[in-house]
């Protein structure tokens, strides 16, 4: 099973409207295709806790009493990745995890407020080999390190 179908089937249990949001995800962290090298950038000394909180957060803005719209879908994925961005990785993140972290999370600002379902599932079309399994060592760690758990609904 490759891991873009471990992303997916990892949630089948859930609820549609939270499989979708988890899905929307999944398909922006494998949707990246370059990573800016510069100076600076998001911390990598985060705690574990302070990690798997902003990993979490995805489901902050969604309302569980009703399947989120594709706009609030997409609000709510790119207000993760600026939390992500925010908080950074913990230090034992490996070099290639970090690697697929910022490619996730450059991709994330780039997406447009009003992207289709479509346009967020094609995302992927473009990402080289080495970006893929970069951010496939990324999802690989968040989902060790961090309870995915579904948040109760109201």
């Amino acid at each position: 099973m490759d891991a873009r179908n471990r992303r997916v089937g990892h949630h089948e249990h859930m609820k549609p409207h939270i499989k979708h949001a988890m899905l929307t995800a999944s398909l922006v962290l494998v949707g990246a295709s370059a990573v800016g090298c510069g100076m600076g950038g998001p911390p990598s000394d985060a705690s574990e806790k302070e990690f798997c909180t902003a990993v979490n957060s995805l489901f902050d803005d969604i309302d569980l009493a009703e399947e989120p719209s594709q706009k609030e879908t997409v609000a709510a994925v790119k207000k993760w990745g600026k939390e992500m961005e925010k908080v950074g990785t913990p230090k034992g993140l490996s070099d290639e995890g970090r690697k697929g972290f910022e490619v996730m999370v450059e991709e994330m600002a780039k997406i447009e407020d009003d992207a289709t379902a479509k346009e967020l599932e094609e995302i992927d079309k473009d990402l080289s080999k080495s970006d893929n399994e970069a951010v496939d060592v990324f999802d690989d760690y968040m989902t060790e390190t961090c309870s995915l758990e579904e948040p109760e609904a109201p």
